[in-house]
């Protein structure tokens, strides 16, 4: 009876941590763009300093991003709130793989700036039944995340392949890559890995990822890339579920 008390104290203590932890992450990641916003603007408006047209379009870009950032976050804590409803249903449809990928690149081309990204697309692939919206979310997600992690310069590299009747979707970089013993609990919210604590983010985009792609009957994992880096790789059935 003393033990049983004992593991539920410390699961109690334990809980009560990660809720912590957690409450931290998400001030943490709110508070960060609302400053910069704040501050972009109290300058803006401040009469005594004069701004040429370049300072005035930066500040205004800074604001613009930073709005962008808060929107993704209110967005991952919205779409986290609808998987512990158990509210995440996907509506399937006849997809193009390839060019959800084409549209989620084209969009993510500012933010991805600063690495080499290359796309292999094999010509032949067939459409798949998906939520082309949530499979955005999850490849948009996985290519945020390597763009964090990976290092200034270095590549980003997405392919698409089709094998045995499913698509498979690989997001390949060049950063510090995930220890074997966190590999599963990267896709745990809020979990942030040993090798980067202090890199920023919510720590919810790959939580979302694993969601939709479960969602679809599919798995995701990640592996070592060959000379060092992450592959984030998910898979799902292409056919009409209800074929």
């Amino acid at each position: 009876r003393l033990d049983a008390r004992a593991r539920n104290a410390q699961l109690d203590a334990e809980t009560n941590q990660l809720r912590a932890a957690m409450f931290s992450s998400v001030t943490h990641d709110l508070r960060t763009p609302l400053a910069s916003i704040k501050a972009g603007v109290t300058s803006l408006l401040d009469t005594a300093v004069q701004h040429d047209p370049a300072q005035e379009r930066e500040l205004l870009t800074t604001i613009l991003e930073e709005t962008d950032r808060l929107n993704r976050l209110v967005g991952n804590l919205l779409d986290l709130a609808r998987i512990r409803a158990g509210a995440l249903t996907p509506t399937r449809q006849q997809s193009a793989m390839d060019e959800i990928v084409e549209i989620v690149l084209a969009r993510m081309r500012s933010r991805l700036a600063g690495h080499v990204v290359t796309a292999d697309l094999p010509a032949s692939l067939p459409d798949v039944w998906v939520d082309p919206v949530q499979l955005d979310q999850v490849l948009t997600n996985l290519l945020e995340n390597a763009g964090r992690h990976a290092p200034e310069g270095s590549e980003i590299q997405v392919s698409v392949l089709w094998m045995h009747g499913a698509v498979q979707v690989r997001v390949a970089d060049e950063g510090p890559g995930i220890p074997l013993d966190e590999r599963d609990r990267v896709f745990e919210a809020f979990y942030r890995g040993s090798s980067i604590p202090e890199t920023p983010g919510s720590g919810l985009g790959l939580a979302i990822a694993k969601a939709v792609v479960v969602a679809h009957g599919g798995r995701i994992w990640v592996e070592e890339a060959p000379g060092g880096g992450c592959v984030v790789t998910f898979e799902i059935h292409g056919g009409d579920p209800q074929a």
